[in-house]
């Protein structure tokens, strides 16, 4: 599993950069960037509660390919 934004759904209000600066940061456009794609464990805790806080659902992990 990975951690991935999916930018059509993201408004850039940075609420995932601004709490989890270990897994966010905020690109030169103004979206976040995934510092870390596949947390393990308290970054895996930390990315699980982005997820959730992600005010248009726009954080997720997905299957590897």
């Amino acid at each position: 599993m990975r951690l991935v934004i999916n930018y059509k759904k993201c408004r850039r209000a940075a609420q995932c950069s601004y709490l989890h600066p270990e897994l966010f940061k905020v690109g030169e456009t103004g979206a976040p960037v995934v510092l870390v794609e596949q947390p393990g464990g308290e970054l895996r805790d930390a990315a699980e509660e982005a997820i959730e806080l992600c005010p248009n659902g726009a954080i997720s992990f997905e299957e590897e390919k």
